[in-house]
């Protein structure tokens, strides 16, 4: 064979292999590629605050103080729940579908020490088209501001402004709540979960922004707080809980957990390592959520009035829950 053509055809050969790997390797179209570098992170959290200083300046979502007052007496309304879905999707749709529903829930406010605005964000996801479900504590922050207001980020960075608190159960650690302007995609609320089934987060555990993992359905327990009755009543579903194995930490908190139909079957709670003693390492992490079941039953309580006042005079009795779980981690570029 002649040499400058066998060399000639091995370069073709080699150029054609590339290419191959090239186009089985390289990025999807539609997987984004998330910039954590400190300019990445600035430039995003500005275009929030800028957008939700708009809001304000509109006076269109609910302050922190008023936040805190619909807490104890919340705002009720029906809110219309998908029904369940059933068809299996590839797992590339699953992480696609969480990343799209995945919000993220709190506040933009002036701290105490300078006249800049701050963000305090974690996790949200829509059950109805303009109704979002968190945890209770995310919304009951315990952040020091002079001022603070509340709103929603959708993945593509829209704004919008939170403008009541439609139900809450601070045993449940669970809030659900009405946002002016808004279409997202909801997410169905599967309550039909077995132990060892599927389940996916998309979160910010620890400022790590667009994070999927997946994991099982460790079990479903009572916490401490537990008195008795049946988990498909309202008073005893409080404390109804459920362990995943998915991946989660601070920053992660409302954030749902779906299955592989794209249905919720809860949202992130709390994290907690569990060892002998203060000087050991932890032997085991646990990840506790709040069971799809539970929120849907407070979600269907806020269409009658009486049903949630009756709950918020409950848990006015109770007193304050004191949650073991460490507080929000703000991710870099963000000050709490």
């Amino acid at each position: 064979m002649n040499v400058k053509f066998s060399c000639r055809l091995a370069a073709l050969c080699s150029s054609l292999i590339l290419s191959q790997s090239q186009t089985v390797f390289a990025q999807g179209v539609d997987t984004p590629i998330v910039d954590m570098s400190p300019a990445g992170l600035k430039k995003v959290e500005q275009s929030i605050i800028d957008k939700a200083r708009q809001l304000i300046k509109d006076q269109k979502p609910i302050s922190r103080d008023e936040a805190k007052k619909q807490l104890l007496q919340p705002k009720p309304q029906a809110v219309a729940l998908l029904p369940v879905k059933d068809v299996v999707l590839p797992l590339e749709e699953v992480s696609t579908l969480a990343r799209k529903s995945n919000l993220r829930v709190g506040y933009c406010y002036l701290c105490e020490r300078c006249d800049n605005w701050h963000l305090n964000l974690a996790g949200g996801y829509a059950i109805s088209e303009d109704v979002v479900a968190t945890c209770d504590h995310v919304i009951n922050s315990a952040t020091a501001m002079r001022e603070g207001y509340l709103i929603i980020v959708d993945h593509e960075g829209n704004v919008f402004p939170v403008t009541s608190v439609i139900a809450r159960s601070a045993a449940m650690d669970a809030a659900i709540l009405k946002v002016e302007d808004a279409k997202f995609s909801p997410l169905p609320l599967n309550s039909k979960v077995k132990q060892g089934s599927l389940a996916f987060c998309y979160s910010s555990p620890m400022g790590q922004h667009g994070y999927f993992s997946d994991g099982i359905v460790n079990r479903f327990y009572w916490n401490g707080k537990y008195q008795g009755g049946e988990f498909d009543k309202l008073d005893a579903s409080r404390h109804l809980r459920v362990n995943f194995s998915t991946d989660w930490a601070p920053g992660s908190s409302g954030s749902a957990v779906v299955d592989q139909a794209g249905n919720a079957i809860g949202h992130v709670s709390e994290i907690s390592g569990m060892s002998k003693n203060s000087e050991t390492s932890a032997y085991l992490t646990v990840h506790i959520g709040i069971p799809a079941q539970s929120v849907r039953m407070l979600a269907e309580a806020a269409s009658h009035p009486e049903e949630i006042t009756r709950l918020a005079t409950l848990e006015a009795k109770e007193g304050p829950v004191k949650k073991p779980a460490p507080k929000e981690k703000a991710a870099a570029g963000e000050k709490k």
